[in-house]
């Protein structure tokens, strides 16, 4: 007897890899980039955007308006404090197999419904196999994928991509965002397979979640085998008839926020009550989350407000799992998948420090363990260099007294690479 329940658990456990590793998250491309402008289209059809490069642009870099059958893959987006890739009432989108590195936003696809273009919808988006590092926008808004209005069909799906913060520098409201998308029984919004590694919380960053849907209402979203790791996971926050299963989520106390939570459904709309928040199953879930203060909060789903939603369907599935930690994902996401990044460092000693942040003073100060001529830029919001300066001192001190108040995007390169990518705020 013993012997077979041994069996078990290694059965189980191999179900479980090869479940959380099998599916390909991320890019499947390999080869090389030409730089581009921005692209602005207009009912424009049947097109392909292939193996292109936006860096550092001053606006939208993609920007589709009643548009169908549109293909984008291959592409890389970086370096930005605008968004890569905006969409509205666009049929047949499938963006695949491109990277966005350190931008402002990663993908919104939006609908205006006053507009009669493909029934005031939009309908068949496929966000496939992407990788996204670093969103770096900050609140509100600010999301790696936003689906708003997303109500035509067509087997609309957010499927095997992944998402990695970086400490300190990442500021993002709610990873993944589906905001009043409105699906049906044998055609739901797909969340499926995909990896979420975060990074810090503070309440600066007003870090939202990795997976929200219902946002405004919604109904039939699908979320099924996601893996998070130290990213707050996945929220219910007023859809109905939908399905949550088979997910993971880990997070640790260390990069916690004081009310982290693994799974929750609560019912956000101003007067949210059963009547829009029903019918919901949350099965086969595993989780163990603890807030900053280290007490144990994986599901906050499974409880409610009377009247705030109804019970979920299969509640009693889903386990608190108190072996999960960080090693249920690569602790490096591109590396583990062989992607290039524009900031990735390199393998130079040189270690960097910038402060004060917030900068409360008229300067700022650099100190680096190995200066070896490095470059500073700061860039605005709009993306427009306010600053350049090299650093060949242990010590470099810049006047920020010009500046306006907000945020700004620093970077410190060397032979045209990134070694940094920062944020302050002035």
């Amino acid at each position: 007897m013993r012997k077979i329940k041994k069996q078990v658990v290694l059965i189980t456990a191999l179900i479980f890899i090869f479940c959380g590793f099998s599916f390909g998250q991320g890019i499947r491309y390999t080869g090389s980039y030409t730089p581009s402008s921005a692209i602005v289209w207009g009912g424009v059809s049947n097109k392909v955007i292939d193996g292109l490069s936006f860096t550092g642009l001053d606006k939208i870099n993609i920007t589709l308006c009643e548009c169908s059958n549109i293909t984008i893959q291959n592409c890389k987006f970086s370096k930005s404090a605008f968004r890569a890739i905006s969409a509205e009432n666009s049929k047949n989108l499938i963006i695949q197999d491109c990277v966005f590195d350190s931008v402002a936003d990663g993908i919104l696809i939006n609908c205006n419904p006053s507009n009669t273009y493909n029934n005031g919808t939009s309908s068949g988006i496929k966000v496939v196999h992407n990788y996204f590092k670093n969103m770096i926008g900050g609140f509100p808004g600010h999301h790696a994928i936003l689906f708003s209005r997303v109500n035509g069909g067509g087997g609309n799906q957010i499927n095997y991509n992944s998402f990695e913060g970086i400490l300190n520098q990442s500021k993002v409201d709610d990873v993944v965002n589906i905001n009043s998308s409105y699906s049906s029984t044998n055609d739901s919004l797909q969340i499926i397979g995909n990896w979420f590694r975060g990074a810090d919380y503070s309440e600066a960053n007003h870090t939202g979640g990795g997976i929200t849907f219902g946002d405004g209402g919604g109904s039939y979203v699908h979320v099924k085998n996601n893996i998070f790791v130290n990213q707050v996971g996945i929220g219910n926050a007023g859809a109905t008839n939908c399905v949550v299963e088979n997910n993971t989520v880990y997070q640790s106390k260390a990069l916690a926020a004081s009310a982290a939570c693994g799974y929750i459904q609560y019912n956000f709309s101003i007067n949210g009550d059963s009547t829009t928040c029903h019918d919901n199953t949350w099965q086969n879930n595993r989780g163990y989350c603890t807030n900053s203060l280290g007490d144990e909060q994986s599901y906050i789903a499974l409880q409610y407000i009377p009247g705030n939603c109804t019970p979920a369907i299969g509640k009693s599935t889903n386990i608190v799992d108190r072996t999960l930690n960080e090693s249920i994902l690569p602790q490096n996401i591109a590396k583990a998948k062989g992607v290039v990044t524009e900031t990735d460092p390199t393998s130079s000693s040189v270690n960097y420090k910038i402060f004060p942040n917030p900068v409360f003073g008229q300067s700022i100060i650099i100190t680096s363990e190995n200066p070896g001529n490095e470059k500073i830029s700061i860039y605005n919001m709009n993306g427009q260099t306010v600053v350049e300066k090299s650093i060949n001192t242990a010590r470099t001190e810049i006047n920020t007294s010009n500046l306006v108040t907000g945020i700004y995007v620093i970077t410190i390169s060397k032979d045209n690479t990134i070694l940094e990518t920062r944020k302050i705020r002035v």
